[in-house]
């Protein structure tokens, strides 16, 4: 039983590096969205690299006198070492990801819009200077746009070019609502994915800490870091309560010392003084 979970360990982690190595070609390292794949890759299929080091952990436990499963689970939990660096690693990287997939997305379309405002300019210039429908259809071909139908050039120029104008200015519209960035509806979308990614990183990040650990260690890294954490609280609660107990005792020295003051002034002077 113990070969056979272990057996499966291993089918796990290499399915896990083929999902991740297929995701990531080609390499694109400067792309965002290529950033965003791999990301989301790595952070999506976690759970099979994580329930394969479990498996290796449940493999020793059911073998214990097995040194190839003892050392393959050493192995293992040194690389799992790597894996939580890198998925804090995939936070930052994440967050780099959205915004300049968003900031490359809002630069083209106004790029677009810009070449779209340009070219309906030069057309409505045309359609201006024109003398005649077969003036404009020159120009319009000198534009490389597409030339008018016959029943176009049978319209007066007067009518044709109020027609054509207001089509150009309705187009104009509807570009500049089209690109004119991404838009708050489409853009929550990419936060929440985003939040996702980064809870489930955090997550990974915990579930891969409570099964790695080098050879030397005897806790695992998750075990070291709250054993620190609690001896840490625990030395913050000592100080907490001896400087609670040195300001108590300040306090009664100081009651005290005025208890000795007022009883010296209610008391009057010594019999010697009232001698003299």
């Amino acid at each position: 039983m113990a070969f056979q979970v272990g057996l499966l360990a291993i089918c796990l982690l290499i399915l896990y590096g083929l999902v991740v190595l297929a995701a990531s070609l080609p390499p694109r390292l400067l792309d965002p969205a290529w950033q965003l794949r791999f990301t989301g890759a790595l952070i999506n299929n976690g759970f099979l690299a994580l329930l394969g080091l479990a498996l290796l952990h449940l493999a020793v436990f059911l073998d214990p006198a097995n040194p190839h499963l003892v050392r393959r689970r050493d192995n293992f939990a040194a690389l799992a070492l790597a894996a939580v660096l890198g998925f804090l690693l995939l936070i930052p990287l994440q967050g780099y990801a959205v915004w300049r997939g968003i900031s490359s997305a809002n630069s083209q379309q106004n790029t677009q819009l810009r070449e779209v405002t340009g070219r309906l300019s030069a057309v409505r210039e045309a359609v201006k200077r024109a003398s005649s429908t077969q003036d404009l259809q020159r120009r319009l071909e000198g534009l490389r746009v597409p030339p008018l139908g016959a029943a176009e050039l049978a319209q007066p120029l007067p009518e044709l070019r109020k027609s054509m104008l207001e089509t150009l200015e309705r187009t104009e519209i509807r570009a500049g609502d089209q690109l004119r960035g991404i838009q708050p509806a489409g853009l929550w979308p990419i936060i929440q994915g985003s939040i996702r990614v980064v809870l489930s990183a955090l997550v990974l990040v915990v579930g891969f800490a409570a099964f790695s650990r080098r050879r030397n260690w005897s806790m695992t890294l998750l075990q070291s870091c709250l054993a620190r954490f609690e001896q840490r609280r625990g030395a913050f609660g000592s100080r907490r309560r001896g400087l609670f107990k040195r300001h108590n005792h300040c306090k009664a020295d100081a009651f005290l010392q005025s208890l000795c003051d007022e009883g010296t002034t209610t008391a009057g002077p010594s019999p010697s003084h009232r001698r003299n």
